[in-house]
């Protein structure tokens, strides 16, 4: 697994998600001194309450950036000239479990562009 192109990923999709105020609050500055991957500086972890009013943090990324549609509202419209990643579903997997192993996250919020079809069906 190349860690510096996860690194890579996780800043340009997580910073992306931000975009997405569903969470209560993003931009948790939970800091890692040598810059590893626990270090969300900013963006990636978002914090939100459940019903009972427990405090959850939320690893909070894209799958992509990719996306077919050119919205004007959209940070991730295919018209918009940013840096383009995208996750593969082990990738989330991995990230997800080793965020919560490390107990940085209870949970994870993602979202993401389409960059094949909203009808699209998967059979994986």
């Amino acid at each position: 697994m190349n860690y510096e192109r996860i690194k890579e990923k996780l800043e340009i999709l997580a910073d992306a998600a931000k975009y997405d105020v569903s969470c209560s609050s993003s931009g948790s500055k939970r800091k890692n001194k040598n810059k590893g991957l626990g270090d969300s500086s900013g963006m990636g972890i978002c914090h939100t309450y459940t019903e009972d009013g427990r405090c959850v943090s939320l690893l909070k990324i894209l799958l992509t950036n990719v996306c077919i549609f050119d919205c004007a509202y959209c940070v991730t419209r295919k018209s918009n000239d940013i840096k383009r990643a995208a996750f593969t579903v082990q990738e989330v997997v991995d990230l997800t479990i080793n965020f919560y192993r490390r107990n940085y996250i209870e949970g994870l919020f993602l979202s993401s562009g389409i960059f094949k079809s909203p009808t699209r069906q998967w059979k994986d």
